[in-house]
């Protein structure tokens, strides 16, 4: 694998302490010549939905041979393992928890829980908390920092991953986010409030009809709408956003403040002629 020269980015840090600086230091202290992106530094604390929603839209925007870090991470210290995966042309490093699985092969998925899978011929993974690549001493409390990011810089500089950990032959892996639909109904949940205040269920565009009701508590949501800033005043309404699910908002307002929404509030989706959108 050729590594692409660019190191990625996602965690529940936020901006407001130094954290992601002291990450960036590590990286580029030890390699210089990478070019480090911050794909999100806003995932609630813990969240494994919005970093599954997160990564999963942003991490195929890369090139080959890039590695992804994730530090969402609220088991630090504690017995779970940190853990690096070559999988699909591209490297994977954080906690052992199912965050990372946005970069596992679909067939790895379990279909309703985070469980142990064993590793496929190609993916490859390494257990990675007493690397010698590690910076020393190692903080119990930031091992996106003594752990994650040497062995990010490391794989990153053509190390092979072999030489970075101990292999393992299973890791933690969650299943997929989007809903099923039969019939173009079901159920699901927001997994994602994003900085709009716009919620984005787990309901996929491509698997839902080109009408449709989306309910919340006494609120309902349709889909005839093509951008954020129509439909009927004062109501909310449904789209298919960027990243491929269907999101609730509010034309030109906040959703999620307007109607009490939160990451995991259950919705659910049913077809309806276009004649039944609220007005």
């Amino acid at each position: 694998m050729t590594p692409s020269g660019i190191v990625t980015l996602v965690t529940d840090f936020g901006l407001s302490d130094t954290y992601v600086g002291e990450m960036h230091a590590v990286l580029l202290a030890r390699n210089p010549g990478i070019t480090v992106i911050d794909v999100s530094h806003g995932v609630p604390f813990g969240s494994l939905d919005s970093t599954l929603y997160l990564t999963e839209r942003a991490w195929p925007a890369f090139p080959p041979g890039t590695v992804h870090l994730v530090v969402v991470d609220p088991g630090v210290g504690g017995d779970r393992r940190l853990v690096a995966i070559a999988s699909e042309g591209n490297f994977y490093i954080g906690p052992d928890t199912g965050v990372l699985s946005s970069g596992l092969p679909d067939a790895l998925r379990p279909r309703d829980a985070i469980r142990t899978v064993a590793l496929l011929a190609a993916v490859t993974a390494v257990e990675i908390s007493n690397s010698t690549f590690r910076r020393e001493p190692v903080s119990s409390t930031f091992h996106g920092r003594d752990l994650i990011a040497p062995v990010g810089a490391a794989l990153a500089a053509s190390t092979p991953i072999a030489e970075t950990g101990a292999f393992i032959a299973a890791v933690r892996a969650a299943p997929p986010l989007h809903a099923t639909l039969n019939d173009g109904q079901g159920t699901g949940r927001i997994m994602h409030i994003d900085s709009f205040g716009n919620a984005i269920t787990n309901f996929r565009t491509a698997d839902a009809s080109p009408t449709f009701l989306i309910e919340v508590g006494d609120a309902g949501a349709a889909t005839s709408v093509k951008s954020y800033t129509s439909g009927p005043p004062d109501h909310p309404v449904a789209l298919g956003g960027s990243g491929g699910y269907i999101e609730i908002a509010w034309p030109r307002g906040n959703a999620a403040d307007r109607l009490g929404l939160h990451a995991g509030t259950p919705v659910r989706i049913r077809p309806v002629s276009a004649r039944s959108w609220p007005r």
